[in-house]
C-alpha cells in the first residue's frame, strides 16, 4: 500500500525543509502548497493572507485536496492554516520545540494589530487541537535537534506507516468512531492503513450507518433497534449489560463479540460475560461456533494485571477465544504485547490526542504494526517514558537489520512497583529492558536481577539463566555525544556535570577516558554551589527536569543535555549546543548488540 504524506504544523516549525528531505528520501515528489499557490498566481502566500485570506485559504484548500486525490507516495508541506484536511493521506503533524522564536523572524505578521506573544497564544488555541485531532502521528522535535537528525525521525515515521498499512495486525485491529462527524474521516483511515473497520456503538449511533468500510455493530445499552440496522455488519459486539436484549433473529450468523468492561478484574465479572456469551448462543445456536469474547476491565495495579492476564491464558488453554484489552493509559503496552501474543481484537482511536479511557491512538501502534510478528519484545521502563522514541527507533532497526525479529514497548512503572513489573515482564518472556533514569540504580537491588560486581548503576538489562542480568550502554552513548562535539573543534578540556543520578557514574568514566578533565560533579538537589562562577569547556546536564540547572551555571564552552524532549531552554552564551539525541542513539545501538540481535559493527547514524 502507498498513500501522500501531508505535513501540517504551526509556521516556522520546518516542514517545507523537512517535507523537501522526506521527498529525497522516499524518492517522491514534492509540494509547498504557498510556493505552488505563488507560482499558479503570482502572489505570495504572505501577500494573500494580508489582503485576502478567505480566497488564500479556499485555494490552499484546494490544492491540498487535488494533489492527494493524485494518490501514490509524494510529500505535501501545508501551511499552518489549513483547516480543511481531505482523506487519503498520512497527516504528519510537524511539532517542533522552538518555533515561535523561527516564526517571529521569518514571516509576515498574521495579526499583526496582536502583540506576538498573544498571536502565538491564539495559535496554540486554535490550531494545535485540530493539528493532533487531523494528524496520524507527531513528530516531536525537541530544542537543539539539528535539521539532518529531524529528517531522520521524520524519515523513521514515514517508512513505519508504509509498513504498517496492510500488515496482519492492523487487520485484525478496529478504529473507534467517536461521533458521526468523524465518520468520514474515520473511514478514510480504515482504507488507507487496511484495518478491520469501524466499530460502531448504539451509545453513540441510533442506527448503524451506510458506508462503504466494514463495521463492527457494538450494542452497548439497551437500543433494541441498533441491530436491525446492523445486516451489513461485518461482525456484532454485545456488552455484559446489553447481552439479553439482544436479538440476532433477523441476521446471519458472523463474528459474535460479548465483552466485559468491568471497573475491576475480579473472576466474577470474567465468568458472567463467559456466561453471557452462552446465554446468548443457547438463544441463537447457529451463533455459537463464531463466538468470541473480550475482556477489558480497569486495572489498576500490576498484581491485577497478571491476575487479569492469567484468566485469559488460562481460558485460552482450555480452547476459548477471548481477546485481553485492559483499560487505562499505563497498560498501553500490553494491549501491542497482545497483538502478536494471543488477541484476535484491537482498538485505535482516530487523532493523536488521548481520551482517558479510549483506546490508544493509531499512531501508538505505527512501530507495531509495523513489518511481521516479531519473534522477542524488548521494551523501556521507568515514570514517565510517553517521551521516549525507543520504540520508533528500535523496530525501524530490527525492520532494516533483521526483518523485524524484535518489538519494543513504552512501560510506565511506578517506583512501588518495580519488583512486581521486574517480575511479570520476565514470565511474559521479555527478551531486554531500557531502563530510565529513575531506576538506573535502584533495579540493581531488585531480587530478579544480578549485575557485575561494582557495578553503581546500569541501563540494559537482559533476561539469562532464568533472571534479569543488568549491564551499562550509557558510557558509549556520552563518548557519541563528546566524539561529536571534538568534531565541531571543541577541544576537551575541564567539565561539570550537573546531577548524581543513574546515569552519572557512566557519564564520569566516558569523559575521564577521553581526557574531558579535570570532572566536577553536583548534585541537582543542590544546585550549583560553588560551581558557580567557574568556567568549563563543557557543561553537562544529567539533572533529569531539574530547572536549577538553568539558575546562574557557570559560563561554558559547550553544553549537553543528556535529555532529548522536554527541554526548557538553551542557556544563552553556549556556542555549541547539544541534546541527548546521539547520546541515546549510540546507547541503544548498543543495547541491541548486547541483547544478541544481528546488527553491524558500525552504524552511520550512531558514529559522529
Amino acid at each position: 500500500m502507498s498513500f501522500p504524506f501531508l505535513l501540517i504544523g504551526h509556521r516556522g516549525s520546518g516542514k517545507s525543509v523537512l517535507g523537501e528531505l522526506l521527498a529525497a528520501r522516499l524518492g517522491a515528489p514534492f509540494t509547498d502548497v504557498d510556493a505552488e499557490i505563488q507560482r499558479v498566481t503570482g502572489t505570495s502566500a504572505a501577500e494573500w493572507v494580508e489582503t485576502d485570506e478567505p480566497r488564500f485559504r479556499t485555494m490552499e484548500s484546494e490544492t491540498v485536496r487535488e494533489t492527494v486525490a493524485r494518490g501514490g507516495v509524494r510529500v505535501i508541506a501545508a501551511g499552518a492554516g489549513l483547516r480543511d484536511i481531505p482523506t487519503g493521506a498520512f497527516v504528519l503533524f510537524i511539532d517542533r520545540d522552538g518555533w515561535e522564536e523561527t516564526a517571529r523572524r521569518s514571516r509576515v505578521r498574521l495579526r499583526p494589530g496582536m502583540p506576538f506573544e498573544e498571536e502565538v497564544r491564539w495559535m496554540k488555541a486554535n490550531r494545535e487541537p485540530l493539528y493532533a485531532a487531523a494528524s496520524h502521528a507527531r513528530a516531536r522535535i525537541p530544542l537543539g535537534m539539528s535539521v539532518e537528525d529531524a529528517a531522520e525521525l521524520v524519515g523513521r515515521i514515514a517508512d513505519l506507516a508504509l509498513a504498517s498499512a496492510g500488515s496482519p495486525a492492523f487487520r485484525r485491529t478496529w478504529l473507534v468512531v467517536p461521533s458521526a462527524a468523524t465518520l468520514e474521516r474515520c473511514a478514510g483511515d480504515v482504507r488507507l492503513f487496511g484495518l478491520a473497520g469501524l466499530e460502531i456503538r448504539s451509545d453513540r449511533f441510533s442506527k448503524v450507518p451506510d458506508t462503504d468500510a466494514p463495521i463492527l455493530a457494538s450494542l452497548r445499552d439497551a437500543n433494541a433497534g441498533f441491530l436491525a440496522s446492523a445486516g451489513r455488519a461485518a461482525a456484532i459486539d454485545c456488552d455484559v449489560a446489553s447481552a439479553a436484549a439482544a436479538d440476532l433473529s433477523h441476521l446471519e450468523p458472523r463474528t459474535l463479540v460479548v465483552s466485559s468492561h468491568p471497573k475491576d478484574v475480579d473472576q466474577e465479572y470474567f465468568d458472567a460475560m463467559v456466561a453471557a456469551g452462552h446465554a446468548v448462543t443457547a438463544r441463537f445456536p447457529e451463533w455459537k461456533e463464531h463466538l468470541v469474547f473480550k475482556f477489558a476491565p480497569l486495572v489498576k495495579s500490576w498484581v491485577e494485571l497478571r491476575f487479569a492476564y492469567e484468566l485469559c491464558r488460562v481460558f485460552r488453554k482450555r480452547g476459548g477465544k477471548v481477546s485481553f484489552l485492559p483499560q487505562g493509559r499505563r497498560w498501553d503496552w500490553m494491549r501491542a504485547f497482545l497483538l502478536w501474543n494471543g488477541n484476535d481484537l484491537n482498538y485505535v482511536s482516530p487523532g493523536t490526542a488521548q481520551a482517558s479511557f479510549a483506546p490508544p491512538p493509531l499512531e501508538y501502534f505505527l512501530p507495531h504494526a509495523a513489518g511481521p510478528a516479531p519473534r522477542a519484545v524488548c521494551g523501556v521502563i521507568g515514570d514517565p517514558v510517553d517521551g521516549s522514541a525507543g520504540d520508533i527507533v528500535h523496530r525501524h532497526w530490527s525492520i532494516r537489520e533483521d526483518g523485524g525479529a524484535c518489538a519494543y514497548v513504552k512501560i510506565p512503572v511506578p517506583a512501588d512497583e518495580l519488583e512486581h513489573a521486574l517480575y511479570f515482564l520476565m514470565k511474559l518472556g521479555f527478551h531486554g529492558l531500557s531502563v530510565t533514569s529513575p531506576y538506573k540504580a535502584a533495579v540493581i537491588h531488585s531480587n530478579f536481577v544480578t549485575s557485575p560486581e561494582g557495578l553503581p548503576s546500569g541501563n540494559t538489562l537482559t533476561f539469562r539463566d532464568g533472571g534479569w542480568s543488568l549491564s551499562d550502554t550509557d558510557r558509549l552513548g556520552m563518548e557519541a555525544a563528546l566524539e561529536e562535539f571534538e568534531r565541531r573543534g571543541v577541544s576537551p578540556g575541564p567539565t561539570a556535570v550537573f546531577g548524581c543520578g543513574g546515569v552519572a557514574p557512566a557519564v564520569v568514566d566516558a569523559l575521564e577516558r577521553r581526557g574531558w578533565v579535570p570532572v566536577r560533579q553536583t548534585s541537582a538537589r543542590e544546585g550549583w554551589g560553588d560551581l558557580r562562577g567557574m568556567t568549563f569547556t563543557l557543561i553537562v546536564n544529567a539533572g533529569r527536569e531539574s530547572t536549577h540547572v538553568y539558575d546562574r551555571p557557570p559560563s561554558a564552552h559547550a553544553w549537553l543535555d543528556l535529555a532529548y524532549h522536554g527541554i526548557e531552554r538553551i542557556p544563552e552564551g553556549i556556542e555549541h549546543y547539544q541534546n541527548g539525541w546521539r547520546f541515546f542513539l549510540a546507547q541503544a545501538y548498543a543495547q541491541r548488540k548486547v541483547w544478541g540481535f544481528d546488527t553491524r559493527e558500525t552504524d552511520e547514524e550512531c558514529k559522529t
